[in-house]
């Protein structure tokens, strides 16, 4: 959300390439409105922001560009469903008021933001649901660094196919990358550690400690190689059947690695944004050490 909110910056260096040297620098500013929500089947729909661009004439802080008193309505099938704020360290997001609801296939869900003096709409109907044909193992023994390249049954991983979904997103995220003794038996006082301090996947990007991989898969299996794991230890691995405005978001925003917005690519009418949709499914699993460290 950094990178839309930062479209003013960018359209604006855009206009003083065509002016000439002569002319005075443009200054003039448009705010847009900008909303980011994601309906995951099976999840509580919540972590909905709404933000307004920002020009190039002030600091950039992104709580600035979070706002609080939005009208925010969200239906189910045309059915309303009640949408709360909920403050955090960089802003706020909205949420459906009742956690306890959980978003269904099949079920299309359409929001409308109104706030700045404009009134923003999306819509998304969510896929089928995802099932694990051949779910990732429990432990997963990291061989070492001569051996990442030995075929090893124990990580492929497979899903049940979702009809209209032509591209699948593949996650493994650390989730623990301070713990890794504790997590043992018998438990240690051994601490976490990144395989590797760089490697080919990092060049060029700025999230290079960050603790999530992603990767698209056109296939409904994965052949899931050690290069993907940044970190030993606790690990969750996920797989999204996203509807298209989710695949087109994740294309756009290069996974984290680029910064690139196309508003003729969303689904966001009278704004900036995305209102998506995806299946989910995910499972636990730890990464041990090799033993030559």
């Amino acid at each position: 959300m950094f990178r839309i909110v930062f479209l003013g910056l960018l359209s604006a260096v855009a206009v003083l390439l065509v002016v000439s040297c002569g002319d005075p620098v443009p200054t003039d500013y448009q705010e847009e409105l900008v909303v980011e929500g994601f309906v995951f089947v099976g999840e509580p729909i919540r972590d909905i922001r709404v933000l307004r661009t920002l020009p190039i004439t002030d600091t950039f802080r992104f709580v600035n560009a979070s706002i609080r008193d939005a009208l925010v309505r969200i239906t189910a099938d045309g059915v309303p469903l009640g949408v709360e704020f909920v403050s955090d360290s960089l802003g706020g997001t909205y949420r459906v008021r009742d956690q306890q609801y959980r978003a269904v296939a099949g079920v299309t869900y359409a929001i409308e933001v109104t706030a700045v003096g404009k009134t923003i709409t999306g819509s998304t109907t969510t896929p089928d649901t995802l099932v694990w044909v051949k779910e990732p193992k429990d432990t997963l023994q990291y061989p070492g660094r001569l051996f990442e390249l030995t075929r090893n049954d124990s990580l492929e991983v497979a899903w049940t196919a979702v009809p209209g979904v032509g591209q699948y997103v593949v996650a493994v995220e650390c989730v623990d990358t301070l713990g890794y003794g504790e997590y043992l038996s018998p438990m240690t006082t051994d601490s976490n550690r990144r395989l590797r301090d760089q490697d080919r996947f990092d060049d060029g990007t700025l999230i290079a400690s960050e603790r999530v991989r992603f990767g698209f898969s056109i296939l409904t299996r994965a052949p899931t190689v050690w290069s993907v794991f940044k970190w030993f230890g606790r690990q969750e691995i996920r797989v999204y059947a996203g509807d298209q405005a989710f695949q087109e978001w994740f294309r756009m925003v290069g996974f984290g690695r680029r910064s690139t917005y196309d508003y003729r690519l969303s689904n966001i009418k009278g704004g900036l944004g995305t209102w998506a949709s995806a299946s989910l499914i995910r499972k636990a699993t730890f990464l041990k050490m090799d033993q030559l460290k």
